[in-house]
């Protein structure tokens, strides 16, 4: 057995997790970033930001991997 991927292909409950992770840590990563930000200009708006942004690119990558082609 050499656990070729392409012969067991994932669950729907892996691709479910997957997902659910690829959506955190672009909301954890990109808000990071933006808190970051706001702690070393003094501002509060890039939190907020950065979450969306990364909301956004994360659902992006999410069509892009999962989506129908």
């Amino acid at each position: 057995m050499t656990g070729d991927p392409q012969q067991n292909p994932p669950d729907g409950a892996s691709q479910g997790w997957a997902v659910l992770g690829t959506l955190i840590a672009g909301m954890a990563v990109w808000g990071g970033a933006g808190a970051l930000l706001d702690r070393w200009l003094g501002t509060r708006a890039f939190l907020p930001i950065g979450v969306i942004a990364g909301t956004a690119a994360a659902v992006y990558l999410i069509v892009v991997k999962y989506g129908k082609p």
